[in-house]
């Protein structure tokens, strides 16, 4: 029987050298190391718009809030609240006291603990309240009996300026008008700097209620640029401050301010005449 046999070439097939494979692979590697960056970069851009929009709809609720309350803003939570007092009140995040909401029974009625809060009428989105970054960062993901933060609700907190950096004895829960306020340019809310004075320092302290006082070892948060933050102010805008004009503020001696008094961006208290 005759056999069969192809009438096509073969010596002239042949597959890839392994040199040209590295050379393959290496162009792939260096294609994505040119799109990892970009990749990043979009998706920090994307977080921080987040937390733009977040501050944003926060400045809507304390407009509103005001105007339902004869101009008296809402409580920071200084010092809980009045939980120390054992007389909590309503603040603008929750009524103390506050709980870990990333644990049980917590974790399953979040939306409950936030209805304490004054502003949640008004932005009753429980994810409005923290910023996608921040949630990452070991205090938020720590137990807060483990050493975790003690306040989860929000990655920002509330200046307080607005009860006098205080809480005296038989006035525990003041909170003073937006008409007393001596510039609508002060600074109200922001994201603090867990790490302003070194890896983990101050820490989880940073969230330790929902209110802040301005120091420079509190800081300003880092979280989506290394010069600074954004910060929401009475007028109701929100604006990129740097860390440098934070810390001078902070910093600036009590009376040596811009305004009446001496009064500053920071430390507008219309409880006393320099703000502090």
């Amino acid at each position: 029987m005759p056999r069969y046999r192809s009438d096509k070439p073969t010596d002239g097939l042949r597959g890839f050298t392994l040199i040209e494979l590295l050379v393959v692979i290496a162009i792939i590697a260096i294609l994505a190391a040119m799109l990892l960056p970009v990749l990043a970069t979009a998706k920090d851009k994307a977080m921080r718009t987040t937390c733009l929009n977040n501050q944003k709809q926060m400045a809507l609720a304390m407009k509103m809030y005001t105007e339902d309350n004869n101009d008296r803003m809402a409580h920071p939570g200084w010092d809980g609240g009045g939980a120390l007092t054992g007389s909590p009140q309503p603040g603008w995040l929750y009524t103390a006291p506050v709980h870990d909401i990333t644990v049980m029974p917590y974790l399953n009625r979040i939306n409950e603990e936030y209805k304490g809060g004054g502003w949640f009428k008004y932005m009753p989105n429980p994810k409005s309240y923290l910023c996608p970054t921040d949630i990452k960062s070991r205090t938020w993901t720590t137990p807060t009996a483990a050493g975790g933060r003690n306040n989860k609700m929000s990655s920002f907190v509330m200046n307080g300026a607005v009860c006098g950096f205080s809480a005296p004895g038989g006035n525990e829960y003041r909170s003073c008008k937006i008409t007393q306020i001596w510039s609508q340019m002060c600074y109200l809310l922001w994201e603090p700097d867990e790490n302003n004075l070194g890896p983990g320092n101050p820490g989880a302290f940073d969230f330790n209620d929902s209110a802040n006082f301005p120091n420079d070892s509190e800081g300003l948060g880092r979280l989506h640029s290394r010069k600074g933050g954004q910060i929401l102010a009475i007028a109701g805008h929100v604006q990129f401050v740097t860390r440098e004009t934070f810390r001078k503020d902070s910093q600036t001696p009590q009376g040596g301010g811009p305004g009446p008094g001496g009064k500053t961006f920071l430390w507008w208290s219309p409880y006393s005449n320099n703000g502090h």
